[in-house]
């Protein structure tokens, strides 16, 4: 979001995430260790026979600990209501009230009107 924002320098980022899929083999954290993601045997690591895997375990520790995130509660999510559905709440779920625009997941603003997320 920094970066479509133009606010990569502002916020100190280097590059920003641009999600695993984006970065396809260079996502330095999940998919540029499993074989299956890789080659787009699987689609999301839910659908592993070892879900949630070592690697994808310290990653959701690490977005807890940082952003009080779980990226597998977000997978577990989608894969019981489906990416569309799970895109909606979230939209829902991250819309700023004070203008209508998106909160900022990581820094807990919204980059559009400044509103702090509580």
């Amino acid at each position: 979001m920094a970066r479509s924002k133009g606010l990569l320098k502002e916020k100190h980022l280097k590059d920003g995430c641009k999600g695993c899929r984006a970065q396809d083999k260079k996502c330095a954290w999940v998919k540029r260790d499993c074989v299956l993601l890789r080659k787009h045997q699987i689609a999301f690591c839910f659908e592993c026979p070892n879900f949630p895997c070592e690697n994808l375990k310290k990653f959701d520790e690490r977005h807890i600990r940082e952003d009080q995130l779980s990226p597998i509660e977000n997978l577990l999510r989608i894969k019981e209501v489906g990416a569309r559905q799970w895109l909606a709440e979230q939209a829902e779920a991250w819309k700023c009230p004070q203008c209508g625009g998106n909160l900022c997941v990581i820094d807990r603003e919204c980059y559009d009107c400044g509103y702090p997320c509580p």
